[in-house]
């Protein structure tokens, strides 16, 4: 998989063959079919790491003894961060640079049902200690995922490159954590997005 997703980043993903995988790797072809049906399989492995490595992250710390409100501000930045920095975030300008929208749609989905019980998880404990008042859950997550789709679209100008003023970054992220707020019921100035630095292919 690491492989592949040097050759996705450095010469696209559409531009990038099977057989491109397999040379560079040093296998046969039939060894790569063996554990994938398609490049798109691959693609959609690497992104399942990540989402693994993200939230095994978001619990390694006294995951127990942390508040609820305080995890789900660690959910909240973690998930972002996922998708704005490093190696998902290069993906995803990549696949939209290549006009990839049903793929990257695709993807948007794998990620939001894979990290669904642990969202749900912490919701359910923050409702139990009345930090938050979510009542329709399958709605309420739907909405998360649609603003922080909207807050990294919004931090891409046409061009695909990131936003690079930090002033209107912060402010971006301020609106985004208001609707946040708004959407779990909880305190103003509860939720608060990092300032991360996104990476350039």
């Amino acid at each position: 998989m690491d492989t592949a997703l040097e050759l996705f980043l450095s010469q696209g993903y559409q531009q990038t063959l099977i057989s491109d995988i397999v040379k560079k790797v040093g296998v046969a072809q039939g060894t790569f079919y063996y554990y994938f049906a398609s490049k798109e399989a691959v693609l959609e492995a690497i992104i399942a790491h990540h989402i693994k490595h993200m939230m095994t992250a978001v619990q390694k710390t006294e995951w127990d003894q942390t508040a609820p409100l305080e995890q789900l501000q660690l959910f909240v930045n973690h998930f972002y961060k996922l998708h704005y920095t490093g190696s998902i975030g290069l993906l995803g300008k990549v696949l939209y640079r290549e006009n990839q929208g049903v793929l990257i749609n695709r993807l948007w989905r794998q990620t939001h049902i894979s990290t669904k019980p642990l969202l749900v998880q912490i919701l359910e404990h923050c409702n139990q200690a009345g930090a938050t008042q979510v009542t329709r859950m399958d709605e309420t997550l739907g909405f998360f995922s649609g603003i922080i789709g909207s807050l990294l679209e919004a931090s891409s100008p046409l061009e695909f490159g990131h936003e690079s003023n930090p002033d209107v970054m912060k402010h971006k992220r301020r609106i985004a954590e208001r609707l946040l707020e708004s959407l779990f019921d909880t305190p103003a100035g509860s939720i608060y997005l990092e300032e991360v630095s996104a990476q350039e292919p």
